[in-house]
Parts: structure tokens; C-alpha cells; sequence
């Protein structure tokens, strides 16, 4: 049985117990994916500012409070990272591989989300920037993305209606 001050079999040390447990983290995630005036698919993406993936580019979101709806938090973290408010439309995925972030085992809720298409976008909280990208070019780019964030991107442009532009 394995300790506090043990390993896990990623090399990250395991969390506190919890009720004898080690628990995962819960976090959840924004995805924004808009129609701008050309006709093209564009998608909110946040440039982080913090390891890991200092510099790459996410979904606005982050760790769910304790006590805290998912959907709140998700709207919470949009808030923070890009000075907007949304509106949740729908479940996106789940995603809870274990090594999905090198910081721990983070088990995150992916919600397709609204925003008001003229609303002033300002990074803050950790996102160094805050805007909308081309859908197409990130498609094609999945080193420009952190975690496992390309993968998402693939399941909302999945579910879009038609074809995006490249």
C-alpha cells in the first residue's frame, strides 16, 4: 500500500488521502466555437501563463471549488480567465485519463458554452491572452495545444453542423 510520500506509477507523488483514498481533481472546461462574419468556425482559446504547458494554448477553465456545481465552475473559470460571461448548451465529454496533466491525476467536464458574439474578451486570472482562433488551423496544429486539448477540439468540430474551413 502505497504513502503519501510515495510515487505513483506516472512519477507524480500521490495526493493526501481522503476517507482513505487518493482523489482525483475535477475541474471543468469552456468551448467556445462561434461563426464569425466570414463564415468560418473560430474557437476561444486561452494561452497559458503557468506550468505545465507555459505558452501553449487551452480551453478557458480550471478546477472545480469544493461545494461547487460543475456548470457553475466552468462559467466561473470563463469569467475569469476571459472576462465573459456564457451560457452552458450542452455536455461536450469527459475526459479522465490519468496522464492527461502531468500535475496529477484531473478528471475535467468539457461544456459547449455561448458567449454574446460582442463581448470584449480580457485575459486574466492565469492566461496570459484571450482570444478567438481560426478552427481549421488548430485542427491541423496539435502542438500549439496543452493536455489533451487537441483531442477535444476533434470532438466539438465533430459535432459541428457542415464543414469548417482549414
Amino acid at each position: 500500500m502505497e504513502s503519501e510520500n510515495e510515487i505513483d506509477q506516472f512519477g507524480r507523488p500521490y495526493p493526501a488521502k481522503q476517507g482513505g483514498y487518493h482523489i482525483p481533481q475535477l475541474a471543468a472546461d469552456s468551448v467556445v466555437i462561434r461563426l464569425n462574419p466570414g463564415g468560418f468556425h473560430e474557437v476561444l482559446l486561452v494561452t497559458r501563463g503557468h506550468f505545465p504547458y507555459v505558452g501553449k494554448l487551452a480551453f478557458p477553465g480550471g478546477r472545480i471549488n469544493y461545494n461547487e456545481d460543475p456548470k457553475v465552475g466552468c462559467l466561473r473559470e470563463l469569467k475569469e480567465e476571459c472576462g465573459i460571461e456564457g451560457k452552458i448548451l450542452d455536455l461536450l465529454t469527459v475526459q479522465g485519463d490519468p496522464q492527461r496533466d502531468p500535475r496529477g491525476h484531473v478528471i475535467s467536464v468539457f461544456y459547449l458554452v455561448e458567449v454574446d458574439a460582442n463581448a470584449q474578451i480580457v485575459a486574466g486570472d492565469d492566461a496570459t491572452q484571450a482570444r478567438f482562433y481560426a478552427l481549421g488551423p488548430m485542427l491541423e496544429s496539435p502542438n500549439l495545444l496543452a493536455f489533451d486539448h487537441h483531442k477535444i477540439l476533434q470532438i466539438a468540430a465533430s459535432r459541428l453542423p457542415g464543414r469548417y474551413q482549414v
